[in-house]
C-alpha cells in the first residue's frame, strides 16, 4: 500500500535586497534563529551559492516525516522567497492541519522581521 505524502509550496517576491538577507542568514548561528523560522523546528545549515540559498528542515514525529525547504533567490527588485514543505505517512492525516498552521504567513513574518 502506497504512503499518503500531503505538500505545499509558498512564494513571495520582496523589495528586500539580497545581500540584506543573505547576510542576516549568514550571521545567524541557524535560520532559526529568526523568531519567525522557530515554528519550523530542526534546520540543517544554510547551503549558499551566488544567487541563491537554501536551507531544509526535517524531523520525523507520530510517524510521519515533515520536511521542507526555504530558498532565497536574488530578484531585479530584492529577492524571491521560495518555501516547500512535505509531510509523508499516515499520521499526515492529523498533522497536516498543525503543519499548514505553522507554515501559513511565515515568509510575510520573516520579510518584516528583516
Amino acid at each position: 500500500m502506497r504512503t499518503p505524502v500531503f505538500s505545499f509550496q509558498h512564494e513571495v517576491l520582496t523589495d528586500a535586497p539580497f545581500a540584506h538577507i543573505r547576510g542576516r542568514l549568514e550571521a545567524a548561528p541557524v535560520p532559526g534563529g529568526f523568531r519567525s523560522l522557530t515554528t519550523l523546528s530542526h534546520w540543517g545549515p544554510l547551503d549558499a551559492e551566488p544567487g541563491r540559498l537554501r536551507v531544509g528542515w526535517g524531523r520525523t514525529w507520530f510517524g510521519a516525516t515533515e520536511e521542507g525547504l526555504l530558498t532565497v533567490t536574488e530578484a531585479a527588485t530584492g529577492a524571491h522567497l521560495r518555501l516547500e514543505g512535505r509531510l509523508r505517512g499516515w499520521a499526515g492525516f492529523v498533522l497536516l492541519g498543525r503543519l499548514r498552521w505553522k507554515a501559513d504567513g511565515l515568509l510575510e513574518r520573516f520579510v518584516e522581521e528583516l
